[in-house]
């Protein structure tokens, strides 16, 4: 019974963590155009030219953690 439950428990973990990366990658598409986004499992991924200078004055790029909300 406890390995069922556990294997429940992982299964919704994994779907909540799915559903936020793709919301994630919505949202960064959406407030910074321009930007490349990649889902590599479980991480987004930003890419493109000048990702790195503009993260710096971009605040969607800077707080990408208050899109979690």
């Amino acid at each position: 019974m406890m390995a069922r439950l556990t294997g429940r428990g992982r299964k919704a973990g994994a779907r909540a963590v799915d559903r936020k990366a793709r919301e994630i990658a919505a949202a960064v598409r959406e407030a910074a155009p321009g930007v490349r986004v990649a889902r590599e499992g479980d991480d987004v991924v930003l890419s493109g030219r000048g990702v790195w200078r503009r993260r710096l004055g971009d605040p969607a790029l800077r707080w990408i953690g208050g899109m979690l909300r």
